[in-house]
């Protein structure tokens, strides 16, 4: 039997410091016909030198001589990868690393699933694995796009198959037939969006995309968008590219119904920029509008084209939020914590299931609270040093004395409040105070 062909393509620009990581992980897979390919847009930092020294014949190196951009570069390295033979495309970023048998998963659902044009592995965050970075793209009925699952808890529920609207493409599994239909990445979007524009036209494509959460990909994700005159432009590309891609993409037909979630959804980012006094995000928004009415030509050519192919629009309708209209926020835990909140007068900080606190010797009080007390009660294990000292439980609010010689002072949550039945942005274990307790004599 013939063993289908992958083509990984790492996309980088600059990004010497995290090739190794990227790398070492691939080559340690077990997937016997993969092809690993550096994509590198015109790097001056060593980069290909690193990669050529380090695994020579093992990697072969694309060097596009100048910065494509995302789009541009992964499309250089995909049609290179089609005229190949390639039988699937592996799109990866550069901050990455890839569990031993990611493609073997992706593979073998891609052969079970010969109607998924893209699936999405499981990606983790890379210094916080139990953290989800992306299980899937979602998106809302007013194009704006988000990561499935960012900054909650791997658990059971994101270890089940499903089908999603688009994959992030950090980490993106393809199929080569379905693109040799659909075409590559809108590079004129630059980058954001782009790769759930691709996925939107595999749905109509006759394509579905499912998450294959098997396959496990660690990335070190960063929540920022940067400062200053980056953080505008990168704010501006993605309240641009999200008119861009619904007049590409969204059916002519439901824009009535549109016009007035677009208009809260424009109203509420107004507003918001109104009151945080950012006045360049109210010029972002304007530019966008502008902008989107230059594009409605190209638009509608594109449109035009995909019909002279037989190819509808809306196939992916029904996967579209309606609940919300943006990405409701990103939290991150830092060593296992959450950022402090006031509970009965008292600062305590929310933990994910497991943190971490360096601690001094002395004696130690540790209050512990409970916010949702209707869901139970919480049950958290404490140890210094790896050894047991005490479990935190309680429905309201209780304080518990421990004497500590000094350490690492660790909790682990046996019980989770997670964020569907708490509207929380992330899955909480408990909220814990730390505190020198006052001399008993």
């Amino acid at each position: 039997m013939t063993i289908p062909s992958v083509h990984v393509l790492v996309i980088n620009w600059n990004g010497l410091e995290h090739l190794q990581d990227c790398f070492d992980s691939l080559l340690a897979g077990s997937y016997p016909n993969a092809r690993y390919v550096l994509v590198d847009n015109g790097s001056t930092d060593a980069s290909v030198a690193f990669v050529r020294d380090r695994y020579g014949d093992r990697v072969d190196v694309l060097e596009l001589g100048r910065n494509l951009g995302w789009s541009g570069g992964n499309n250089a390295a995909m049609e290179r990868a089609l005229e190949q033979g390639a039988d699937y495309l592996f799109l990866l970023n550069n901050d990455t690393a890839t569990a031993p048998d990611a493609l073997e998963r992706l593979v073998a659902m891609a052969e079970a699933r010969p109607d998924a044009g893209a699936l999405a592995p499981k990606m983790l965050m890379f210094y916080a694995p139990e953290v989800i970075n992306s299980a899937g793209l979602e998106c809302s009925v007013i194009g704006a796009s988000w990561d499935k699952g960012i900054g909650r808890l791997d658990a059971p529920r994101w270890s089940q198959s499903e089908r999603v609207i688009g994959v992030c493409g950090g980490a993106c599994f393809l199929r080569a037939s379905a693109l040799r239909r659909t075409g590559l990445l809108p590079e004129d979007f630059e980058i954001y969006l782009d790769d759930l524009d691709l996925c939107l036209r595999l749905w109509d494509a006759g394509y579905e995309i499912w998450t294959c959460p098997e396959a496990v990909v660690r990335h070190k994700f960063s929540a920022t968008l940067g400062q200053g005159a980056r953080a505008r432009w990168k704010y501006y590309l993605n309240t641009r590219n999200r008119f861009w891609m619904m007049l590409r993409n969204f059916p002519l037909r439901r824009a009535p119904g549109l016009a007035l979630p677009l208009l809260l959804g424009e109203c509420r980012a107004i507003g918001r920029a109104v009151l945080d006094g950012e006045a360049w995000r109210i010029r972002a928004h304007m530019r966008a509008w502008g902008s989107s009415l230059l594009y409605l030509g190209h638009a509608w050519r594109e449109r035009r084209r995909r019909a002279a192919e037989g190819r509808g629009h809306g196939r992916f309708w029904s996967l579209l939020r309606r609940d919300i209209l943006f990405c409701r926020g990103v939290l991150l835990p830092e060593q296992g914590w959450y950022p402090e909140r006031v509970i009965g007068g008292i600062k305590y900080r929310p933990m994910s299931r497991h943190a971490v606190l360096d601690i001094p010797p002395g004696r130690l009080r540790l209050l512990h609270a409970n916010c949702y007390p209707a869901l139970g009660p919480t049950d958290v294990r404490v140890r210094i040093n790896g050894e047991d000292v005490a479990v935190l439980s309680t429905l309201g609010a209780e304080s518990t004395l421990l004497e500590s010689s000094g350490g690492r002072l660790t909790f682990e949550a046996q019980v989770l409040f997670d964020a569907e039945r708490t509207g929380e942005l992330a899955d909480l274990g408990g909220w814990i105070c730390v505190e020198a307790a006052a001399d008993a004599h």
